[in-house]
């Protein structure tokens, strides 16, 4: 049964839960009377726990924008819009918002018998799948993702679980590049974890996931992806289950992704704790990043679990937010920049030396630590390990060049 808070002024209420009832036929309602009362409910709430509602209002705020209030909010496990006469215009602002679900009120409230609507308006979404719980015995999960190809994702996910396996973590990185990844190859690995076998597996137990794991480094394994493209649809569907398993059975999930949303994709930035946007300088880089956060806040995604990876960066150039600010889901998201790698990083990562490039001390690597570090620490799960800790805080190193020491930009 689905718990919902609504706002909705009197002469509609009894419309209003017809309705709902509809759409979610075991649904419980509380109304309350103000905006500032529903987004309350829900901010006070257990995120994922309650359901909002926002009806017609005689208060003077306006419908959709006090329902995209609540989505921007974050808490809400559903975010759903109640009008009369919705028009197409209507729901389109509301996708645009990343409000879950339009109701029709004047289509719901034609009754059959016992008053109930003959056929709900749509059917119910499916509950919005909560973060795994970092405060609990599972591992956070961190998902790299793009909407295009060569930005980068694979280096900053192979380099970022050398660091955390040097700070003795026990860390799992998950190819859900499930046709064409490579991030085996990184770790010197002639192969990952065939993940095409999943369909052949009822369920997916920690003891199944564990044994999907291939060592790479004392405390880095590596699961996925499918051996061969064309079995790759055979794993996808089974991705948040994988990932859900993995989780109680290593410190930390890096999730490197394919280029496009697929549904196993989906899957992963829907339980991410931090659902990693990364983006580069190249054309269509702003393009790729609008379509990628926008198709994340229409997953559910909060927006308050989104990040975005400035990568291949210019040391001496400061952070470009105003991207950020005029994209769906990106309003506040944290910035974190990325330094341009070099051959070095290229050879080194090419040559499976991951764990090399990790203790090289290059401008790549170092930011690529202290942006997961500074995660980490969001996240209440930073390792009491001093390079974890001079990551997170940002310290400079110091490296010998041409000219003697130099220092290195943050």
């Amino acid at each position: 049964m689905s718990e919902w808070v609504a706002l909705c002024a009197e002469r509609d209420r009894a419309a209003l839960r017809v309705a709902l009832l509809g759409v979610d036929p075991g649904a419980s309602l509380e109304l309350v009377g103000s905006a500032d009362a529903l987004r309350g409910a829900i901010a006070e709430a257990v995120p994922g726990e309650l359901c909002a509602l926002v009806g017609p209002s005689a208060d003077g705020v306006s419908p959709v924008n006090l329902a995209a209030a609540i989505v921007s909010d974050g808490g809400a496990r559903t975010v759903a819009l109640a009008e009369r006469g919705v028009t197409g215009s209507l729901r389109s602002r509301a996708a645009r918002a990343g409000i879950d679900l339009v109701i029709d009120l004047d289509a719901a409230i034609g009754t059959g018998d016992g008053g109930r609507p003959v056929s709900p308006v749509v059917p119910a979404p499916p509950p919005r799948p909560v973060a795994i719980d970092v405060a609990g015995p599972r591992a956070p999960l961190v998902v790299m993702c793009s909407g295009r190809g060569g930005v980068g994702k694979t280096s900053i996910v192979a380099t970022a679980a050398a660091h955390a396996a040097l700070w003795g973590l026990d860390v799992c990185a998950v190819d859900l590049d499930l046709a064409c990844g490579n991030l085996f190859s990184c770790f010197g690995l002639s192969g990952g974890s065939n993940l095409s076998r999943l369909s052949a597996v009822g369920s997916i137990s920690p003891e199944v996931a564990e044994g999907m794991r291939v060592t790479a480094h004392p405390g880095l394994s590596v699961v996925g992806p499918c051996d061969r493209p064309e079995t790759s649809e055979l794993a996808a569907a089974r991705a948040g289950e994988l990932l859900s398993a993995l989780a109680t059975s290593c410190d930390l999930l890096l999730v490197d992704t394919s280029p496009t949303f697929t549904d196993a994709v989906a899957q992963a930035a829907q339980l991410a704790d931090r659902l990693v946007i990364v983006s580069d300088g190249g054309p269509g880089a702003t393009a790729a990043l609008a379509r990628t956060s926008g198709l994340a806040v229409r997953l559910g995604v909060a927006r308050t679990r989104i990040v975005r990876i400035e990568n291949r960066a210019n040391p001496r150039e400061h952070a470009d937010l105003s991207t950020g600010r005029a994209e769906v889901g990106l309003e506040t998201a944290r910035v974190f920049r990325t330094f341009e790698g070099g051959l070095e990083t290229e050879d080194l990562l090419a040559s499976g030396r991951a764990i090399d490039l990790a203790e090289s001390g290059s401008p790549f690597s170092d930011s690529v630590a202290s942006a997961l570090a500074q995660m980490l620490a969001e996240l209440g799960r930073l390792p009491d390990a001093e390079g974890a800790r001079r990551a997170a805080g940002g310290e400079p190193r110091w490296h010998r060049g041409l000219f003697g020491l130099r220092r290195e930009a943050r």
